[in-house]
């Protein structure tokens, strides 16, 4: 079994990625990594764009490995959306199964947070209500 049929079994939601990088920093384990897709699909319209309008880098949370947090640097392009009939003059890319809009976490460390508070039903945060105070009721 080669490194990269490793990895694959082991980290596949990075199936879409081109990983240029893995380091420790600081107790945290930090991949650099791009998407391997030549362009992406509006979320406006669905019409599909190659034509690159700029870049930037998103830090994104992973389920910890090694009992050490997981930090997924990943380089996000923004395209034009070249649809005259789409609101959208520009979008940034999402890698699918991986990222969704706005995130700051990949979905699987999402549906982790999910399942955790779905376990919990709130009972921690009723429990740290001061004695004699009703639980949204504000003074």
């Amino acid at each position: 079994m080669s490194v990269a049929d490793l990895l694959a079994v082991l980290f596949p939601q990075f199936a879409l990625l081109h990983v240029e990088l893995v380091r420790l920093a600081g107790g945290a384990v930090r991949v650099h990594a791009r998407s391997r897709a030549p362009g992406a699909p509006c979320p406006g319209c669905g019409g599909w764009s190659e034509r690159v309008h700029s870049g930037y880098e998103r830090r994104i949370c992973d389920s910890a490995v090694g009992d050490q947090e997981l930090v997924l640097q990943l380089r996000v392009r923004r395209f034009f959306c070249d649809d005259a009939e789409c609101g959208r003059r520009t979008f940034a890319e999402q890698v699918p199964g991986l990222t969704f809009r706005y995130g700051r976490c990949t979905m699987g460390l999402r549906k982790v947070r999910e399942a955790v508070a779905l376990a919990l039903g709130g009972r921690v945060g009723a429990a740290r209500t001061p004695p004699g105070r009703r639980a949204g009721r504000r003074r």
